[in-house]
């Protein structure tokens, strides 16, 4: 995990070196010491944190190591980027007096440097070991992520997942599906992936498939095989052999232990050529595994490969790749975990009436994993039924339960195999989640932003730390180690989630790791440095201030209540301060000691009560977020040009009315006018176009095309005027991903005919709010548009002839867009929509949906369109839709639909698997399923 702060201290040092030796001369040979000393400690924590450390001097002697590195960074951030940095700045504007003045200041600069790194190199020298950083051999000599004894694993999993249990639970409709596809006709080998986390079941599932009697009846040949950790190709083969002549009864080819590679790919197709096979690779951790099982398997007719994993793309991947069939494993219902968990806790018995609310309190931690209900319940069986405090306290305190009991052993050696999977960025990552709240629901984009303010995301070429960061995100999800909560319509992950004793898990780690202190009132445990603090009830009480001297990132969850003495501390404690996270806080101002925090990169105020931004914004010059949506500023200072750094400003408010929608749904902000000069700007949301110099003014839409960064823009109260200017910008804002546009008045016209020389190419998704003459004609150039959205258009044309050939479209919303009183999707247009809203279409009557035309439709909305009395016609055709949903539709619609129920066979709309039909009156929402 400290890998990534050294990698950051070794850039910081190489820099330094060749940038500052003028300024502080003398220093850089103490640099240079210091850079080697952090190259033997990179190499030495990189192997200590790729397997699990139970030698008691060993981890005394990484934790040791990682304070110094730590430690070393602290002193790079509080001294290099301050002393030096103000004394450039400072030089330039001074005279002669202040010149010497600086220059004395520069040499106490250099002087506490120095000490510094003498400081700690005594530090290093001081650290006991086998040449220092040598110590065990076995960590020395090992590679990253090489070291972690699978063995260990396999036999806990043994012990638990795989003992077999004659009625097992909740498996029987997984079963019956894997059977089928097992069995299936296809020809060829085929390969059917179970994917899902640790301890859902995989395993438990496949076991059962592979020993029924209609498999075992079906393929010649079987064989189960462990992959090992790391993986070894020939050992496989070996096993591989071993096992399916064993099965056949057949003596094992002699010399097998020194035959090579070739020699045993040769020996494996010579048996498994003879009949069918069907062969299961339990527990595939990299795709290069898979594409060593691909090499030595025949394409013999009807046979089958399975494999379990907790990595998606392993699954799709092999599956893809010879046609087969993915499952992806659920957690067990209610009922199912209920059953289980009472199988276990009361050998079979039923749940004593008086030990019900507690149990049910437990089981819903466990969130419906076989392996975690099955441990735990176990651990219960062992205590006093009578004694109902003893199992309060394992539910109030089961984190402290999953840190130390035997019993449980099996769940930490399960996330710690996950855990030392992992690359060194992404266990970093993965520990910071123990910052938020048990159970809570983490927005992707504020993940994304902690985790490049934090420092944790490494740049790639070519790519933004945005984008890296979301592939980090990724990863955590394609291993099952986050558990996706939301999609958006278009598929795009929005909100996740940490599995709750993975989140136990997590934060003992992080706790471990002295990474994250959790405030919880009176009762919080303090270490000797608090580097990232997450206050989840309150600041009653803190320690002396020495412990925040290297405090890092504050965030804050739920309503603290005012702002207090206690926090005002804090924050003048830790100057070393990069992120601060106030959201919904009831503050209707920023604390003071906020701006003197120089290393601020990010900083939300959201959903506060703050009503201005203060000038003192401007002295926080290595801001990179700051987030303001949902409070009550309509204004930012001038000074906040100043903030070169800042990639995300996010100031808006939205006004939610249930059941309709508003033109001015949201409200944004004025900027100043030298706004053009914050060039790292990646979103912008939601500036004001209209208010420097008049109605007339495009000054600020001129601004905007200053913006060359830019992938999210949302910009509002768009005047007529202003479409040349801001035709003329959107040339310039070649990296937009998203564009919002709204009119300052409903019928206020988007003048955005002007031609573009050149679109923006990249643009996904495309928000027209406010009338408009025609579509614009450079709409129909974007090709990587997926998401279009067009409100109170008011077009006169039908929109669908300039949207039908746009080749990545998935999804339209048409909302008061068209006045007409027919929609025609021809034959061969929108290939790939998947999602249709038409909402508020007053003149429309009649829908036609040529034969050919959106094959790929999902999912149609219908909203308060009152002269529509009959479906779309050709709405037959569609045969991937699978939800109708009507909203405030006249009853006639809704009528001729419930005789079509009542007759029975649903005529025309058969293939339609959901038809859902709904009204708002009075402030009241009604609905119920007609299919």
């Amino acid at each position: 995990m400290a890998e990534c702060v050294i990698t950051f201290l070794r850039e910081k040092l190489t820099s330094f070196l060749n940038e500052e030796n003028e300024l502080l001369g003398g220093v850089d040979e103490k640099v240079e010491d210091m850079r080697a000393e952090l190259e033997r400690m990179a190499a030495f924590l990189v192997a200590a944190e790729a397997q699990e450390v139970t030698d008691p001097r060993l981890k005394v002697l990484v934790k040791q190591v990682r304070d110094v590195a730590y430690d070393t960074e602290d002193v790079l951030h509080e001294v290099i980027p301050l002393r030096t940095g103000r004394y450039r700045a400072k030089i330039r504007l001074c005279g002669f007096v202040h010149g010497v003045y600086l220059h004395i200041s520069n040499f106490k600069a250099r002087h506490q440097l120095a000490s510094e790194m003498q400081s700690i190199k005594s530090r290093v020298t001081s650290l006991e070991g086998y040449q220092r950083y040598c110590f065990p051999l076995s960590i020395s000599e090992q590679g990253p992520n090489t070291n972690y004894n699978s063995r260990t694993l396999g036999d806990c999993r043994g012990t638990v997942h795989w003992s077999k249990d004659p009625n097992p639970v909740g498996i029987e409709v997984p079963k019956q599906q894997l059977i089928k596809w097992l069995v299936g006709e296809d020809s060829g080998v085929k390969t059917l992936s179970v994917v899902g986390p640790a301890g859902i079941g995989k395993s438990t599932l496949v076991r059962e498939v592979y020993d029924d009697a209609t498999v075992k009846k079906h393929f010649y040949n079987h064989a189960w095989l462990t992959v090992s950790q790391p993986f070894d190709l020939d050992e496989l083969m070996k096993d591989m052999l071993q096992t399916l002549c064993s099965g056949m009864r057949a003596q094992v080819p002699q010399g097998i232990e020194a035959t090579k590679t070739n020699g045993l790919k040769r020996k494996i197709s010579e048996v498994l050529q003879q009949q069918r096979y069907v062969l299961v690779f339990d527990n595939v951790r990299n795709i290069d595994a898979w594409e060593g099982i691909k090499s030595v398997l025949p394409n013999k007719s009807n046979s089958r490969v399975m494999l379990t994993t907790c990595f998606r793309h392993i699954a799709s991947t092999s599956s893809m790749e010879t046609e087969g069939n993915v499952y992806t494993m659920k957690p067990l219902y209610q009922e199912d975990s209920w059953t289980l968990f009472c199988k276990k806790a009361f050998r079979g018995s039923y749940c004593p009436r008086y030990l019900e609310e507690v149990s049910q309190r437990i089981l819903k931690r466990c969130c419906g994993l076989p392996l975690a209900i099955v441990a735990i319940a176990g651990l219960l069986a062992t205590k006093n039924q009578s004694r109902i405090e003893e199992w309060e306290m394992l539910h109030r305190c089961l984190g402290v339960e999953l840190e130390g009991n035997d019993n449980l052993d099996c769940l930490r050696k399960i996330f710690s195999h996950s855990y030392y999977d992992l690359p060194y960025h992404l266990k970093l990552c993965l520990l910071y989640l123990s910052i938020f709240p048990e159970d809570y629901t983490i927005e992707r984009m504020r993940l994304l932003r902690l985790w490049i303010a934090e420092g944790f995301v490494q740049g790639r070429a070519e790519m933004t730390l945005e984008e890296v960061a979301e592939r980090y995100l990724n990863e955590l999800v394609d291993k099952n180690l986050l558990h996706v909560r939301e999609k958006t319509e278009d598929g795009r992950l929005q909100t996740c989630q940490v599995h709750n004793l993975w989140g136990e898990l997590i934060s003992f780690k992080s706790r471990e790791q002295e990474m994250v202190t959790v405030a919880r009132g009176r009762d919080t445990l303090w270490p000797k440095k608090v580097r990232h603090l997450a206050v989840h009830n309150s600041l009653e009480s803190l320690p002396e201030s020495k412990y925040f001297n290297r405090l890092r990132s504050v965030l804050i969850f739920g309503r603290i209540g005012s702002l207090h003495q206690p926090l005002r501390s804090l924050l003048s404690s830790g100057k070393l301060i990069k992120v601060l996270d106030f959201r919904g806080a009831p503050w209707e101002s920023i604390p003071e000691e906020v701006f003197e925090l120089h290393h601020l990169k990010y900083l939300s105020m959201r959903e506060t009560k703050l009503k201005k931004l203060p000038k003192s914004i401007g002295k926080l010059q290595n801001l990179e977020t700051l987030d303001l949506k949902g409070t009550d500023v309509t204004q930012l200072p001038l000074e906040i040009t100043r903030l070169h750094k800042l990639r995300h400003l996010l100031v808006y408010r939205y006004k939610i009315l249930v059941g309709y929608i508003s033109y001015d749904s949201v409200r944004g902000f004025k900027a100043p006018p030298t706004v053009g000069g914050l060039h790292c700007l990646q979103k912008l949301s939601y500036i004001e176009a209209d208010h420097i110099g008049g109605d007339t003014s495009d000054i600020m839409v001129r601004k905007v095309g200053c913006l060359t960064q830019l992938r999210k823009l949302n910009i509002v109260r768009v005047r007529r005027g202003h479409g040349t200017a801001l035709c003329s910008s959107l040339e310039n804002l070649t990296n937009l991903r998203s564009l919002n546009i709204t009119s300052i008045e409903p019928d206020e016209i988007l003048d955005l005919h002007h031609p573009l020389s050149s679109a923006p190419r990249y643009l996904q998704r495309l928000y027209l709010t406010g009338p408009l003459e025609h579509v614009p004609i450079w709409v129909a150039s974007l090709n990587s548009l997926v998401r279009v959205v067009l409100r109170w258009s008011q077009l006169d044309a039908d929109p669908l002839h300039s949207l039908q050939a746009l080749p990545c479209l998935e999804e339209l919303h048409l909302l008061r867009a068209y006045k007409g009183d027919r929609l025609c999707f021809k034959a061969g247009g929108f290939e790939r929509l998947k999602i249709l809203w038409l909402i508020t279409l007053e003149g429309l009557r009649w829908v036609v949906m040529e034969q050919g035309a959106v094959p790929c439709l999902q999912k149609m909305y219908y909203q308060n369109c009152k002269l529509v009395d009959k479906l779309p016609s050709g709405i037959q055709h569609l045969t991937n839709l699978g939800l109708l949903h009507l909203t405030d539709m006249p009853d006639q619609l809704i009528t001729s639909l419930e005789n079509r129920k009542e007759g029975g066979g649903y005529a025309g709309i058969s293939h339609i698997r959901d038809v859902w039909t709904e009204n708002y009156r009075r402030g009241w929402r009604t609905g119920h399923w007609i299919k």
